[in-house]
């Protein structure tokens, strides 16, 4: 049996932890060097199938990537409008960002409800230059006290988008999350 269904996801997390990395790696296959500062929203598309059991479901994710800085911080409140589910970036090389990332969850919260959220810790390949960074272990704490906060599991997943490393396995975590949700 196969089912076709659309889900609005949002990225989110401060400036510069990566959240459009993520998303052009899973969407395209590519990295880029460069840094450009989103501004408020770039919003990208991408269909897959995820099996569950013996259902095939084609998901058509349509990717909102919110700007972190916080001067979009009141005009974000729009984009959250009809999201199903969240991922929620730090980089692992900049513990402000992974102290951030509670506020950032209370913002998924109010503006969209409480709906699935993937944590994720980025930049994983920077570890081996920057001797302070979030260890798994802190990311792992974090996810549980979010999960505690939302009710329900918050997954924590570690990335590189630069090595491409589990760039699919959050999109394909989150993906579980919404369908188990949809499907209860």
């Amino acid at each position: 049996m196969s089912f076709r269904t659309y889900f609005k996801v949002v990225l989110i997390g401060e400036g510069a932890v990566g959240k459009t990395s993520i998303a052009k790696r899973y969407l395209k296959g590519e990295f880029t060097h460069e840094y450009k500062q989103t501004l408020g929203v770039d919003i990208f598309s991408k269909s897959t199938k995820i099996d569950i059991g013996q259902r095939t479901i084609r998901i058509q994710w349509i990717i909102w990537d919110l700007a972190g800085q916080p001067k979009y911080k009141d005009v974000r409140k729009t984009f959250y409008k009809g999201a199903k589910g969240g991922i929620l970036v730090f980089d692992v090389s900049r513990k402000e960002t992974y102290e951030a990332a509670m506020n950032w969850a209370n913002e998924f919260i109010i503006n969209s409800g409480r709906h699935p959220i993937v944590l994720v810790g980025n930049k994983i390949d920077l570890r081996e230059k920057y001797p302070d960074c979030v260890t798994r272990e802190e990311g792992e704490k974090l996810a549980k006290i979010l999960s505690k906060m939302l009710g329900y599991e918050v997954p924590y997943v570690e990335s590189s988008a630069l090595k491409n490393i589990n760039i699919d396995e959050i999109f394909n975590t989150l993906g579980r999350l919404i369908l188990s949700k949809v499907f209860k």
